[in-house]
């Protein structure tokens, strides 16, 4: 079984990235199990500790850079305060603030990245991963780095299925930009807000200290994010494994393995989202069933799903609320199209996602 892994595009980042999870988890070859209550309890464990670590250093960072404006508008800013609309006025303030902020927020940055890493690491080494060996080179464990360093998954065809076929190019820029300004755009909302009312109530010296809680908590959530992501990379071969088996003992016919594959694609490109969950779910699936993924027509692969009979009904609907569950985050466009399959089956969906979603959080 081969995944189209990409380790000859990744970046200087990604690529040391993947070498730091090398070194925290030196397994020697994959031992993927269910999750023991020892493992679930170290990777709870693991999440709190990232997500303390990483608002503490977001606080930290935002605490020495107000310190600095302070010291800064005392020694270089004669009379009023240093306008951003005007830097011209003050120069040398603004080259100094900027060169301090820049230096703070990348030790910031890589004080949080040496967090996720060595938590996604220790995740990696709680579900029976290796980064070792042959293992190394796996779609997985550059998912692995990519989760770790809140870099989005590359936008690329899996095994011949393009996930992105019905997403217009600039919706998926829009997407792009909004994830890269997330963090700075909403710290200078806080800030302009702090700047309105500290000004009128007589406590303008806390004005540059506005953006501490700010920066503590998008770290807090980033760190939650990234550990809830890592999470369900790191299960996705067992829950792959299961699903797969599942349908091994299904029994399907050629036409419901047809079926099952079309289904899965079409969830596939309704999440627009290379995961690398999928990209370890199509090549199981083309292994196992010798027959290659394609954009399905989802109308017709509803009404051959409803035509089905009732095994193959519950096989299909088994595998395409695994397929759902396996990218983690929710989808309104891939939550659609699994109710119009259970509706399709004349089934109720009742809370089989939620489940499904619980199970492969906890590697069940």
């Amino acid at each position: 079984m081969e995944t189209e892994a990409d380790t000859e595009r990744l970046n200087v980042v990604e690529r040391t990235g993947l070498e730091f999870l090398r070194r925290g988890c030196r397994r020697d070859g994959n031992a993927i199990r269910p999750w023991t209550d020892a493992d679930r309890a170290r990777v709870r464990g693991l999440q709190t500790w990232a997500i303390v670590l990483c608002g503490l250093a977001g606080a930290v960072s935002a605490a020495l850079i107000g310190a600095a404006d302070l010291w800064l508008q005392a020694v270089l800013v004669r009379g009023g305060e240093p306008s951003l609309l005007a830097p011209g006025d003050d120069p040398a303030y603004w080259a100094a603030y900027g060169g301090i902020a820049l230096v703070l927020s990348l030790l910031e940055v890589l004080a949080m990245y040496w967090v996720l890493l060595r938590s996604v690491a220790g995740i990696a080494d709680a579900a029976g991963l290796s980064f070792s060996g042959p293992e190394a080179r796996d779609v997985l464990t550059t998912g692995l780095s990519r989760a770790a360093l809140d870099i989005p998954n590359p936008r690329r065809a899996l095994h011949g299925l393009d996930p992105y076929a019905r997403t217009s190019r600039l919706k998926l820029l829009a997407y792009t930009a909004l994830y890269r300004i997330k963090v700075g755009a909403t710290s200078f909302i806080v800030r302009i807000l702090a700047r309105r009312v500290l000004a009128r109530s007589g406590l303008r010296v806390l004005l540059p200290f506005a953006a501490v809680p700010v920066f503590a908590g998008w770290n807090a959530l980033i760190a939650w994010w990234v550990i809830r992501e890592a999470r369900v990379r790191a299960a996705g071969p067992l829950a792959v494994r299961e699903a797969i088996a599942a349908l091994e003992r299904a029994g399907l016919d050629a036409d419901g393995r047809r079926l099952a594959l079309d289904a899965v694609a079409e969830l596939v490109v309704a999440a627009a989202d290379a995961h690398p969950n999928y990209d370890l779910l199509l090549a199981h699936l083309r292994e196992t069933f010798d027959i290659e993924p394609h954009i399905p027509d989802w109308p017709d692969v509803r009404a051959r799903l409803a035509r089905a009979d009732g095994g193959t009904q519950r096989a299909v609907l088994a595998l395409m609320t695994t397929t759902t569950a396996l990218r983690g985050h929710r989808r309104r466009r891939q939550r659609r199209v699994l109710e119009a399959a259970y509706a399709a089956c004349d089934t109720p969906m009742g809370d089989a996602l939620d489940t499904a979603r619980r199970r492969i959080a906890e590697g069940r």
